[in-house]
């Protein structure tokens, strides 16, 4: 999924005070005008290094897991529920998943974690970069998974990033912690 302007400042809305909300939003009216792929990776790249300078980093994480909450369909969401109830186990959840290719096609459970890999960046955003992005950008991916798992299980979940492509990985990985 591409960058949204409306979910990060859903996000930011939710996160930060109107000041900082206000200094980090000024910018975006210009990028829906940008048609170069690469330079939207860039200005998403000065996006992304403004908000953690405002925010920190833990914030600036809180942030762009908020976009990636946004970010998940509902239909992807109905179809991993639909999943859930068909599965005997969550091995087997995960295989259906996997046959369906929701969360990359690369799931796998070891212990009380999930695993997920995936071989190259979705979003149409920053995946055109030839830099790498600031690691706080691919944290809207914890969120997809986080909005995703907790959806399903209906439980909190902690996710955590362990390598990203738009940082120079060969894949993204992570592990949703249940």
């Amino acid at each position: 999924m591409p960058f949204k302007v409306q979910r990060f400042e859903q996000s930011l809305a939710a996160c930060v005070d109107d000041e900082v909300r206000a200094k980090l939003l000024a910018s975006c009216e210009a990028y829906d005008a940008i048609k170069s792929p690469v330079k939207k990776a860039r200005w998403i790249e000065g996006l992304m290094e403004r908000l953690e300078e405002e925010t920190g980093e833990a914030v600036a994480r809180e942030v762009m897991v908020g976009c990636g909450r946004r970010c998940i369909s509902r239909g992807t969401l109905e179809m991993a529920r639909k999943h859930w109830r068909e599965s005997s186990a969550i091995d087997d959840f995960l295989d259906r998943l996997n046959q369906a290719h929701i969360g990359g096609g690369g799931l796998w459970r070891e212990g009380n974690a999930i695993y997920g890999s995936y071989g190259r960046c979705y979003c149409g955003s920053v995946s055109k970069a030839a830099e790498p992005m600031p690691a706080v950008y691919c944290h809207c991916s914890c969120g997809w998974y986080k909005m995703l798992f907790e959806t399903v299980l209906e439980r909190p979940v902690e996710v955590e990033l362990l390598s990203s492509i738009a940082q120079g990985a060969d894949a993204c990985r992570f592990a949703i912690h249940i």
